[in-house]
C-alpha cells in the first residue's frame, strides 16, 4: 500500500501544473462550503447574544417578537408604550441590579434616537463585550448639571457615516421625519460628547441622549404643532426648562439586569403581575433564538449550495483526469507490461484521484480557518458577527463527510476508465 501510495504522489507530481489548477478549484469550493456553515454558526451565535448581560426586556404587552425588533435592533415601531410608573416599580424589586429605560420615536438623518440613562454605558454588553470610547465621555446627569440636556453620544457608524467630531451641533428630526418643514427640533440642537468604539451591535447606528433631554425636546409637541412655531408666535422667548418637570410618563421599553439570573423567572411573573399597566417581560436569548427562525430557510440554501459548489468541484477532478486519461495510455500500459493487474490498476488511478480530492479537501479547511482568523475584527465591527476560527463544527464534519464520499465516487470515474484501457491495451498495447 505504502509503495501504491508513492508511485501515485509521483504521478501527480510529473502533472503538477496541470494538478495543481485542480486541486485549487477543490480547496476553494471547500472554503465556501466550511466558510458558510462556520459564518452561519457564527451569526446565529452573535444574533442570539447581540444584547449580553440584559436577563429581560420589558414592555406593553403584546408580540415578543415586535418587542425585540423596536428595542434591541430599533426596527419599526411600537403600538403603544409602557407607563414610566411600570420602570420605577420595577427599579425597586431587590432581585433588579439595574434597569436601563429606552424612548423611541425620533430620529437624526434616518438614525434611531435613544432617550436613556448613563448607567447603559457601564451595562451594556454585546457579545460579552461592553462599550468602550473612541472619543470623548458619556453625557452627564441633567439633575446635577443643566448643561446635561444639551449633550448627545453617537454610535461609531453615525459618527463615521457623517463625519461628526466632538463639539459638533446636531439637530435632532420629531418622529420618522418625512413629513412638514417644521418637524426639526432646531430650538434644541445638541452637541457631541461622545463617540463610541465600533461594536458590530445595532447601538452603532445610534445616537444616544438623556431621557430628559428626549423629553425636553418634545415639550408642547403634543398640541400638534411645532414648539418653533409658538415661539416665533412669542417673539421667540425659548425658556430653559426645568428638569424636575422632565419626567417621562411612558417609555418604549425597559432593559433589566437581574442580581442573580435563577431569578428570571420569578422577576418576569412579578412584571408580568403589575396591575396599574400590563406588561411583558421577554428572555433576550429565548426571543432572538425564535426570530432567527424566520431566517432558517435561507441558512440552509447557503448551506445547499456551498455543497452544490463543491460537488462540482469533485465531478470537475474526475473530469479533467477523464480527459488526461488518453495521454496516459503508454504509462498504463508500461504497467500492464510489468505485471500489474487490472485491479490493481483501478486502485492506482482511484488512490490518485482521491489523493488529490483529500489534499483540496484539507487546503480548503486551512484557508478557510485562516481567512475567519484574519477578518474576525473586520466581520464583529462591520457585520456584528463574533468569528470563532477553530475545528469544524459536528454539522460542517458531516457535510465534509460528504463531500468526501462524493469526491471517492467522482474518483471511481477515471479509475474505471484506467482498467478498461488496461484490460484492451495488455492484449495489445497502443502503437507508437
Amino acid at each position: 500500500m505504502i509503495f501504491w501510495f508513492g508511485f501515485a504522489w509521483q504521478s501527480a507530481w510529473s502533472r503538477r501544473q496541470a494538478l495543481a489548477l485542480v486541486t485549487i478549484s477543490v480547496a476553494v469550493s471547500v472554503l465556501i462550503l466550511l466558510s458558510v456553515q462556520q459564518l452561519r454558526d457564527d451569526a446565529r451565535r452573535s444574533f442570539s447574544n447581540a444584547l449580553s448581560g440584559v436577563d429581560l426586556i420589558v414592555g406593553p404587552r403584546g408580540s415578543a417578537t415586535e418587542l425585540m425588533l423596536y428595542s434591541v435592533f430599533q426596527l419599526g415601531r411600537p403600538s403603544r408604550n409602557m407607563g414610566y410608573a411600570g420602570f420605577q416599580e420595577i427599579q425597586t424589586m431587590p432581585q433588579v441590579r439595574w434597569a436601563v429605560p429606552i424612548q423611541l420615536g425620533d430620529t437624526y438623518q434616518g438614525h434611531p434616537v435613544l432617550g436613556t440613562t448613563a448607567t447603559l454605558f457601564t451595562e451594556f454588553k454585546s457579545q460579552g463585550q461592553g462599550l468602550s470610547w473612541a472619543h470623548g465621555r458619556a453625557f452627564g446627569n441633567p439633575q446635577q448639571q443643566v448643561a446635561a440636556l444639551k449633550e448627545v453620544v453617537l454610535g461609531a457608524e453615525v459618527a463615521r457615516r457623517f463625519g461628526h467630531q466632538l463639539g459638533d451641533q446636531l439637530v435632532m428630526t420629531h418622529g420618522a421625519g418625512g413629513g412638514p418643514e417644521d418637524t426639526d427640533h432646531e430650538d434644541q440642537p445638541l452637541t457631541v460628547v461622545g463617540i463610541l468604539e465600533p461594536t458590530g451591535a445595532p447601538i452603532d447606528r445610534s445616537v444616544l441622549v438623556n431621557l430628559e433631554t428626549f423629553e425636553a425636546m418634545h415639550q408642547g409637541w403634543g398640541l400638534g404643532i411645532s414648539p418653533r412655531a409658538l415661539q416665533a408666535a412669542q417673539a421667540q422667548q425659548v425658556v430653559t426648562p426645568d428638569t424636575k418637570n422632565l419626567e417621562p410618563v411612558s417609555l418604549s421599553a425597559v432593559w433589566v439586569g437581574l442580581h442573580n439570573r435563577s431569578d428570571v423567572f420569578s422577576v418576569r411573573r412579578k412584571i408580568e403581575s403589575i396591575n396599574r399597566d400590563p406588561l411583558m417581560a421577554v428572555m433576550p436569548g429565548v426571543a432572538l433564538d425564535e426570530l432567527w427562525q424566520v431566517v432558517k430557510v435561507v441558512e440552509n440554501t447557503l448551506v445547499l449550495v456551498g455543497l452544490l459548489v463543491a460537488a462540482s468541484a469533485m465531478l470537475s477532478v474526475a473530469g479533467v483526469l477523464l480527459v488526461a486519461m488518453a495521454g496516459r495510455r503508454k504509462e498504463l500500459a508500461i504497467l500492464r507490461a510489468m505485471g500489474v493487474s487490472p485491479k490493481a490498476m483501478l486502485g492506482y488511478v482511484l488512490l490518485e484521484a482521491v489523493l488529490i480530492c483529500f489534499l483540496g479537501i484539507l487546503l480548503g479547511e486551512l484557508l478557510s480557518q485562516g481567512l475567519m482568523w484574519a477578518a474576525q475584527d473586520l466581520l464583529r465591527v462591520q457585520f456584528g458577527v463574533l468569528v470563532q476560527p477553530g475545528w469544524p463544527s459536528a454539522q460542517a464534519w458531516l457535510s465534509l463527510g460528504a463531500v468526501g464520499i462524493v469526491a471517492v465516487l467522482a474518483s471511481l470515474l477515471p479509475a474505471w476508465q484506467a482498467y478498461r484501457l488496461s484490460l484492451v491495451d495488455g492484449l495489445h498495447p497502443p502503437t507508437v
